[in-house]
């Protein structure tokens, strides 16, 4: 069973946002810690830091770091680069850090050479340091972060092959090396990769861990058993239709996938592939003429079931019709909401409001020639009295629109008095 993400992926970066490998459980430092701060402390001085990476793999970075001579004690730790935590209030990331249960473990003494594990490939992290106050138990200066360090990718265990791609859909091959391995897989948007996840594959698997919490916690369930809904084993041979994921046409996205075990412990690193959608099909000079046959009162929904008559120019175009709230249309495709208005962003969106996938579109939901269009037949669908709505009407093939978009605005009836 898949579950619904693409909506949610909003909501869950937010929610995963302090959720960083920082400092917490890992990445953790191999060398075992200096001594409990036991010693009576120098007189506090702000001192200087000088911070080397001697190596750096996908999965482990080691670094030295060397105080000054003023520096008594210093806490260091690698975390997770990301704008929502390292780019908050130093003293918000200081309180945050000296809480967690290893902190103590995190403090030393003197030139230390540090390898911290447990790191993701392609991803991006820095050294948090600061001075530290053995007696009052807190910092003393500044806090310090390293210059961004990005881990080179992984290793890839899994071959991906994509095929048949059109412009609303792929066909996705994912041969695992060890058949036997539970995995995940994924579609994203490349564009989002970048910018969301900060083209960063760590932020990406957190990101899924945090919906994976986030949907638990709506339906009152573990985690772990909505994880172990989206893992699967062997070889998966799919379409991008059985992540509910319309594609968007001329479009980069890539497909991931990484290993991950029925506990949510990463086995593999990341591997991905990229891929385009094909471009929008070149447009055909084919209009729209539209009209509504009949608005008649339904006693047991207690709303209008309209018909609508649809008559292209060309009687062999295939075409996508839908009517719409147009207070929908009015709030949703504003620059307070999507920032986005261009009527190929409206198209894409309208098709995707339809949740189905690409073959039902272009099967059951595509119009040919003069049609009397009728939703509370084909979607049980019925409108409410006095309200504006919109019929929308275009061309469509499976490379995604051909024609632009037709609006035929229209209000629905008072309700009928009853007799």
């Amino acid at each position: 069973m898949r579950i619904m993400r693409k909506a949610a992926l909003m909501m869950c970066a937010a929610f995963v946002a302090l959720a960083t490998i920082g400092c917490e459980k890992e990445p953790k430092p191999t060398p075992e810690p200096g001594p409990e701060p036991v010693e009576p402390a120098k007189p506090l001085v702000e001192g200087t830091f000088e911070v080397k990476v001697d190596d750096l793999t996908a999965d482990s970075v080691t670094i030295t770091i060397t105080p000054s001579e003023e520096v008594d004690y210093f806490y260091a730790c690698l975390a997770s680069d990301t704008k929502k935590y390292l780019g908050g209030e130093d003293e918000v990331i200081v309180m945050d850090q000296l809480s967690q249960p290893n902190a103590e473990q995190l403090i030393f003494r003197g030139e230390q050479t540090l390898t911290f594990g447990g790191l993701i490939g392609h991803s991006h992290y820095r050294l948090l340091y600061f001075q530290y106050d053995s007696e009052k138990k807190c910092i003393f200066g500044d806090l310090h972060r390293s210059e961004r360090i990005t881990t080179p990718n992984g290793e890839e265990e899994f071959a991906i092959e994509v095929s048949d791609i059109t412009g609303l859909s792929a066909n996705v091959k994912i041969t695992p090396n060890d058949t036997e391995m539970s995995y995940f897989w994924w579609i994203e948007e490349m564009e989002q990769y970048d910018e969301w996840f900060d083209n960063s594959d760590n932020l990406l698997i957190q990101n899924d861990f945090g919906f994976w919490q986030y949907y638990a916690d709506l339906e009152g369930l573990n985690w772990k058993e909505v994880m172990g809904w989206d893992l699967t084993s062997g070889v998966t041979e799919d379409s991008s239709d059985s992540l509910y994921n319309l594609l968007m046409w001329d479009n980069e996205y890539m497909v991931y996938v990484y290993g991950l075990d029925a506990d949510g412990n990463l086995t593999t690193q990341m591997t991905k592939k990229e891929f385009k959608t094909n471009p929008k099909p070149q447009a055909k000079d084919v209009t729209f003429d539209v009209a509504i046959e009949s608005t008649e009162w339904d006693l047991a929904f207690n709303k209008f079931a309209i018909s609508a008559k649809i008559t292209p120019s060309d009687p062999e175009a295939k075409y996508y019709v839908t009517i719409t709230n147009m207070s929908w249309y009015d709030w949703f495709f504003t620059s307070d909401n999507t920032g986005r208005s261009d009527e190929e962003y409206i198209q894409y969106q309208i098709l995707l409001n339809a949740s189905k996938q690409s073959w039902e579109l272009l099967e059951y939901f595509r119009m040919q020639g003069e049609t009397v269009y009728q939703p509370h037949e084909s979607r049980n669908q019925y409108f409410s009295p006095n309200r504006e709505y919109g019929v929308f009407v275009f061309g469509l093939d499976e490379n995604g629109p051909t024609t632009p978009l037709k609006i035929y605005e229209f209000t629905t009836p008072d309700r009928p008095k009853q007799e």
